[in-house]
């Protein structure tokens, strides 16, 4: 196991939105900032996208990527998961995993470069620093999550000692850090990993929740100087309106469509599916009536078609994908 930490739901949406009221109004400032692609103005009012990047403890990689999909017509938050080994050309020298595009490109250039390879204007980008994670979960009190495994796991060098049993726990702050990280027994390693970073962020969604005004405002004060964001104050404030009154039991979540693929090197990536994650943008990502199949990745951002094992995976029909 790295030595970094790895979570997706480190903190919900409802956490993330309020912090960055705080950071704004410590800031006096008011400025809202605009998207760096256009977005219609019709569907401005209507829909607003987030990337949310977590930063690891020492190298600075991406290893939490998601899009959060606000949408004020029905009331509800939707969550699209991108592995962080997603292989994906961001340089102009070669393809590499998705994990480094914020070191190379920075927190604009990425959220740039995904609206892009999406086909979908991302309209702001919030980085979270992962040392907080334990603190935030203390602070709300902790969470129940269902354990989908006996989950066990060794690291001295680390000071690592994963032990949870399977089934209905009450996670503290160590505990539910050693639930999101732990990979060692899943079948399909990270892919496993995801699905249960996906049961925490819902269950840590459903307790911030139940928490009052006042609650979240201080457990938010833990997370501030964690937060990087270009949002301002004027739209967080309607989207902090409007994440109180999303269902926390009703968060459709999935992963970016793809399959798990070892290259030349020994390595293992990521590589996309473009049928089915066209499929999943149309979703989750709630794009405009005119978007088609040709608006995603139109410069093949995901694709090499000089690489056969990736290839084959990015241009198979969505639900044929090859095996091994």
């Amino acid at each position: 196991m790295r030595l970094f930490t790895r979570m997706v739901a480190a903190f919900c949406a409802v956490i993330m939105a309020f912090g960055l009221i705080l950071h704004l109004q410590r800031k006096k400032s008011a400025e809202a900032e605009e998207p760096s692609l256009d977005v219609d103005a019709t569907e401005a009012a209507h829909v607003t996208r987030f990337l949310v990047m977590g930063k690891d403890r020492s190298a600075g990689l991406t290893d939490t990527i998601f899009l959060v999909t606000l949408d004020e017509d029905a009331r509800q938050a939707r969550i699209l998961q991108i592995p962080r080994d997603t292989y994906a050309k961001y340089t102009d020298r070669d393809y590499k995993k998705l994990n480094g595009a914020l070191n190379a490109l920075g927190e604009s250039g990425v959220k740039e470069m995904l609206s892009r390879a999406l086909g979908v204007p991302i309209d702001f980008f919030v980085i979270l620093d992962l040392s907080c994670l334990s603190a935030v979960v203390d602070a709300i009190g902790g969470v129940e999550v269902n354990v989908p495994q006996d989950m066990t796991y060794s690291d001295p060098a680390q000071g690592l000692e994963i032990c949870l049993q399977a089934g209905m726990n009450h996670l503290d702050g160590r505990a539910a850090e050693h639930f999101v990280r732990y990979r060692s027994g899943y079948i399909n390693a990270d892919l496993g990993r995801l699905d249960a970073q996906k049961l925490f962020l819902q269950a840590f969604a459903k307790k911030c929740r139940s928490l009052t005004a006042s609650q979240l405002l201080r457990v938010t004060c833990l997370a501030l100087t964690k937060v990087q964001t270009d949002i301002g104050l004027p739209e967080a404030i309607r989207v902090v309106s409007l994440l109180r009154s999303c269902n926390a039991d009703d968060i459709p979540m999935a992963t970016l469509a793809g399959q798990a693929v070892q290259g030349s090197s020994g390595a293992w990536y990521y590589a996309v599916n473009r049928e089915g994650a066209y499929a999943m943008v149309r979703e989750y990502l709630l794009p405009s009536a005119d978007y088609s199949e040709e608006s995603f990745d139109r410069e093949r951002l995901f694709d090499r078609a000089d690489y056969d094992d990736f290839h084959k995976i990015y241009a198979s029909p969505y639900g044929c994908l090859p095996l091994g």
